[in-house]
């Protein structure tokens, strides 16, 4: 389920406040002009992935990982990434 901000937020943006808002346990890491993952450690993580279109941003948080590590994502870790967003940018919900 997509995330939609109604604003234009960069990816370096994006990062950031991900950063600041799930604190120094989660590393992030780029894969594209409009990606990024997040990881808690070497299995658990998401992807981030973003797309712009008239001054809004909507993005697309999908668990990475084997089937059980898969499923943890899924349940745990990209729901939290989820919330951070939101929480990250208040002012465009």
């Amino acid at each position: 389920m997509p995330t939609a901000l109604k604003q234009d937020v960069s990816l370096e943006d994006a990062k950031r406040a991900l950063s600041e808002a799930l604190g120094s346990g989660y590393k992030m890491s780029t894969k594209s002009d409009s990606s990024f993952t997040v990881h808690r450690s070497g299995l658990l993580g998401v992807r981030v992935t973003m797309a712009w279109a008239e001054g809004a941003t909507t993005f697309r948080v999908r668990p990475e990982g084997a089937i059980l590590v898969l499923l943890f994502n899924a349940v745990y870790t990209a729901p939290k990434v989820r919330s951070a967003l939101v929480r990250a940018f208040p002012q465009g919900r």
